[in-house]
């Protein structure tokens, strides 16, 4: 087979999808920071971006558990209520998947790349604190005071044990 120059359009890579890795990246680096595991999903699905497995800092155990999470990430995120929230859209289906499907914590980041950092909201006590209509997407309100930063990390592995001892 003889190949020839190719003259047509070739695949781009967007700037979503640079910044959607750079918010992952972030919170990837926390993870570490604490000696847990960040593992990626190959090909996102249901909403899913990555799988956190946590660890005893005492033992560097394996611990029963794992928090879900999905990224998203922006240039300008949309600031309300004084700038004590910032607002995420997200559709229905993945809420309900993240709400009602998944046994073990949800958290829901949103990068704001500019500024290289990062909130977070546990889904299921955000549904929990704030009844949904049925449409087709939902603006979470994110506090700015949930920074996701090495202290968030613990606090999402406390959530994660707390939530094992609870179903088992």
């Amino acid at each position: 087979m003889e190949w020839k120059h190719w003259s047509g359009p070739r695949k781009r890579r967007t700037r979503e999808h640079v910044i959607g890795e750079m918010g992952i990246n972030f919170l990837e680096r926390q993870v570490l920071r604490r000696g847990h595991q960040l593992r990626r999903v190959p090909e996102p699905e249901y909403g899913t971006d990555a799988q956190m497995l946590h660890f005893s800092p005492e033992t560097r155990e394996i611990e029963n558990g794992w928090i879900e999470f999905q990224v998203k990430a922006t240039d300008e995120p949309r600031f309300v209520a004084d700038g004590k929230s910032v607002a995420c859209t997200v559709s229905m289906a993945h809420l309900h998947y993240w709400y009602w499907e998944v046994a073990h914590p949800f958290i829901l980041v949103l990068y704001d790349v500019r500024k290289h950092r990062a909130f977070w909201v546990d889904v299921q006590a955000y549904v929990d604190e704030h009844p949904v209509e049925d449409r087709q997407t939902l603006t979470i309100h994110i506090p700015t005071r949930n920074k996701l930063t090495v202290a968030a990390i613990d606090r999402f592995r406390k959530m994660s044990l707390a939530r094992n001892r609870s179903i088992g």
